[in-house]
């Protein structure tokens, strides 16, 4: 997706409305498909969707890492699917092991299987993971890593994540803007989760009388070494460092670095992007930061000489309100009395 286009969206260049009798067809044809698809099967056990309707990333990962850390604290047995965007996997359905790799499975599921240790499984055959979870593990819940738009599925429970900083941009759908449905959508889900940004500030395009909000900060926490994964200290206040981002929003990182009262050289990749040692080449011998998720995929291109190469986790709280709600809807209150 050209970097140009997406900054027209969030800006709302005039020119954007060109391309909308485009975004009316493209309404209309996802109506009909809508329309005239199956209904999706029950599922064999509780599944919650965690997606949202803009192109672009809304911090997906980390709400889905921080959903199973505090369920599972609460004695609640989660398992996930992934599309597993970016690997090899197929249609699937294949459960993340050991041997699998970023480039096999994908970089966000690999991810998940690894900060999370419950069960992951990717292929765009949702239906198909979800049955095999099911029939594999015993599960008390499955998380959906994105999955809104996916007519086969339908969540038991629905978040759907805005970018607190971006918004819904100019609320338009593809190709106007950067929606993949109306806004309406968000008066259909259980939950509104807004993602950065400034607590309490309704974002851009997110009409005040839809759902209740839950406002999410995502704050930066440990800083490793990309080699070995050791923990280290900040660079002291007003460091010059290089930042490497490919994700879905790489200037939301830039800027959770630059409040931590850094200097920033920013340099974004693709989402999703497999980095080469031609890609990093560039940064030897100096101060380099990276994402979590671009980190699993550069483990295996550093080495003990590249002694300032790092990665910054990410760390969210969610609402308790928002757990409470999802242990109640699925009458879960107890499980830590029954397995705990």
């Amino acid at each position: 997706m050209s970097e140009g286009l997406i900054k027209a969206w969030y800006r709302g260049a005039w020119w954007l409305w060109l391309l909308w009798p485009l975004s009316l067809i493209y309404r209309a044809l996802r109506q009909v498909l809508v329309a005239f698809s199956s209904p999706p099967k029950s599922n064999p056990v509780p599944l919650l969707v965690v997606g949202n309707i803009s192109l672009g990333g809304t911090g997906k990962t980390p709400v889905v890492q921080a959903l199973v850390r505090q369920l599972t604290e609460r004695g609640v047995r989660c398992g996930i699917i992934s599309r597993g965007y970016g690997g090899q996997a197929g249609p699937g359905p294949k459960l993340v092991m050991a041997k699998d790799s970023p480039v096999s499975v994908g970089d966000e599921p690999y991810l998940l299987w690894q900060t999370t240790q419950v069960p992951v499984v990717v292929g765009s055959d949702r239906q198909g993971a979800i049955n095999l979870l099911a029939n594999e593990y015993d599960l008390d819940l499955i998380i959906s890593d994105d999955g809104l738009q996916n007519l086969a599925i339908k969540g038991d429970i629905e978040w759907l994540l805005i970018d607190g900083h971006r918004g819904l941009g100019n609320g338009q759908c593809l190709p106007m803007g950067p929606l993949r449905e109306s806004p309406h959508r968000l008066n259909s889900v259980d939950a509104v989760m807004v993602v950065g940004g400034q607590a309490g500030t309704i974002p851009k395009g997110v009409a005040a009388s839809s759902k209740s909000v839950n406002y999410i900060t995502p704050q930066l926490t440990q800083l490793r070494q990309l080699h070995d994964n050791a923990e280290v200290s900040w660079p002291d206040h007003d460091s010059s460092v290089k930042a490497l981002a490919g994700v879905g929003n790489p200037q939301r990182f830039f800027a959770d670095l630059a409040a931590k009262g850094l200097r920033v050289e920013p340099f974004a990749f693709a989402d999703h992007h497999q980095f080469t040692p031609q890609d990093l080449a560039p940064f030897y011998g100096m101060t380099l930061i990276m994402t979590a998720k671009d980190a699993v995929k550069c483990h295996a291109l550093a080495d003990s000489q590249q002694q300032q190469w790092y990665y910054a986790e990410q760390s969210i709280e969610l609402p308790e309100a928002a757990l409470q709600a999802v242990l109640d809807k699925l009458d879960l209150t107890g499980k830590q009395d029954h397995h705990g």
